[in-house]
């Protein structure tokens, strides 16, 4: 398909704009839309401001309908946003609008399919300064490659998807096979994948209803994992809370909070000072360290074998059935162990506070 360009529109001056913005508020007086109907025109041009940015101009929103079957979709905004979903379309079509300095002519935006890829770009903006907003409509689900520097994205229904926002929020739902997000600050929320492979450089992550591995690491921010099958997170201190998830537990949080409400598989937690709460567990192996936070695990079945060091924090486990070998080392901490023990049982169990409370009871016996 062809490089398509729109048409230059009339100007009016008004007051400053900053690229990527689709809804400008100016010193709460003008609001300016691009309208998402094709054959629909809206247009604001910034006239010079003495020490301010380069004027900028927004060119009428334009639709384009792609002939070619479409298989992926590889999309760049150059900081606008970037919306992807499938609809009551026979074709893909693609709402496109565009801002640019106005002391030039505007962007070639070009929709071009080779090979069952439609890539979606704007290539003199990554030297220019002007963005392009994509909303694209698909009639069945495509694989999606997604660059929004600094722009919002949001995907749904796809194949797959690789997600970049350079700073903004990023939602993914529904996706059938891998799904892959860097957002380098932004939010990221995930629903339904294969497997989910999250990166937010500081933002919140929340991922549901991933039906394989989610792997996510928020360097401070928090994170949330509800229904997987398994999960290795790392917060980089933001706290992590993990509901349901039927597959094994790996959790670095450096002083962030750790809660577990039911996980079916090995747990495996550091801390780092952060205390950890976790009911409901269904495992063979756990092993928990938190470098001074408190630990209070409870379990559902027996497990195998059990770790948990608190290097002062109070320990407290809630073991069914029994009976286990049992080392509890509290150096001087109160001290009380109920469950049953033998020296030839084949559960292990070794707890470790250092002077913090330590307590190994049957469910239900209080404290």
């Amino acid at each position: 398909m062809p490089s398509l360009t729109a048409p230059p529109a009339r100007t009016d001056p008004g007051p400053p704009s900053t690229r990527g913005r689709w809804i400008w508020t100016l010193s709460g007086v003008v609001t300016v839309v691009l309208l998402a109907v094709f054959g629909s025109w809206a247009f604001v041009r910034v006239g010079d401001t003495p020490g301010g940015p380069p004027p900028l101009s927004a060119i009428p929103t334009r639709t384009v309908t792609v002939s070619q079957p479409v298989t992926s979709v590889s999309v760049t905004s150059y900081g606008a946003p970037i919306r992807l979903a499938r609809g009551p379309v026979s074709q893909v079509t693609v709402v496109e609008g565009i801002t640019f300095d106005d002391k030039g002519p505007p962007p070639v935006v070009t929709a071009k399919v080779s090979h069952g890829t439609l890539t979606l770009a704007a290539p003199s903006c990554v030297t220019t300064g002007c963005s392009v907003r994509f909303l694209v409509t698909v009639p069945t689900s495509v694989a999606v490659n997604a660059s929004s520097e600094g722009g919002e994205i949001s995907v749904a229904g796809a194949t797959t998807a690789n997600l970049e926002s350079g700073g903004g929020p990023v939602t993914a739902t529904g996706t059938a096979g891998a799904l892959t997000v860097t957002s380098e600050g932004g939010s990221i929320t995930a629903t339904g994948a294969d497997s989910a492979d999250l990166d937010s450089g500081g933002g919140p992550i929340a991922a549901s209803a991933v039906s394989g591995t989610v792997t996510a690491n928020a360097n401070g921010g928090s994170i949330m994992v509800t229904g997987s099958v398994g999960a290795n997170l790392d917060t980089g201190g933001g706290p992590a809370s993990v509901r349901a998830v039927n597959g094994p537990l790996t959790a670095n949080t450096e002083g962030g909070e750790l809660e577990v409400d039911r996980l079916t598989g090995p747990l495996s937690a550091d801390t780092a000072g952060g205390p950890v709460n976790a009911s409901g567990i269904d495992a063979a192996t756990v092993r928990v360290t938190t470098d001074g936070g408190g630990a209070w695990v409870g379990f559902v079945r027996q497990p195998q074998t059990v770790q948990v060091t608190t290097s002062g924090g109070p320990a407290v486990l809630t073991l069914p059935g029994g009976p286990y070998v049992v080392t509890a080392e509290s150096f001087g901490g109160p001290e009380q162990v109920t469950v049953p023990t033998s020296p030839s049982a084949t559960s292990t169990v070794s707890v470790v506070t250092d002077s913090g409370e330590l307590r190994i009871t049957p469910p239900g016996a209080g404290s």
